[in-house]
């Protein structure tokens, strides 16, 4: 393991539900911007097919996972919506794939970047004291 590696090993396994919220976002998002700047850059490479396929299956996995994980009992309609549309963003990333589409690419990169946003405020509002840390994660853990 190289000091990478070491560093956001820590970093994970001191983060609280609302942290690795927020980083399963962030590695989405990272995902999909690579997969949409290596469309850009032109898929006649077979290399670049295969790393652009990669990359939208890295973020297609975690929107999986962030589905798997929702509190449907204690998140209630939240969780509802929230697996509505990360159901919506891995199907739209099925279709980005097999057709090269940079622009559906970028509506998930803007709607995950929302999602993220909204919960960095519930994050925000916990240390604040002005939300209960049993809501604060109730959609998604």
């Amino acid at each position: 393991m190289n000091y990478v590696d070491a560093y956001l090993q820590s970093k994970v396994m001191g983060a609280d539900a609302l942290e690795l919220i927020t980083m399963l976002y962030d590695r989405a998002i990272v995902s999909l911007n690579i997969a949409r700047e290596l469309i850009i850059k032109g898929v006649d490479d077979p290399e670049i097919v295969k790393k652009k396929a990669i990359e939208l299956s890295r973020a297609t996995d975690i929107m999986y996972y962030l589905n798997d994980i929702l509190d449907r009992q204690r998140g209630g309609q939240i969780a509802e919506n929230l697996s509505i549309i990360y159901t919506t963003i891995v199907e739209q990333l099925v279709r980005a794939n097999l057709f090269n589409d940079v622009e559906t690419i970028s509506k998930c990169i803007e709607i995950l970047n929302n999602l993220k946003a909204a919960w960095e405020d519930v994050k925000k509002q916990a240390k604040e004291g002005q939300y209960e840390p049993g809501r604060a994660t109730a959609g998604a853990v």
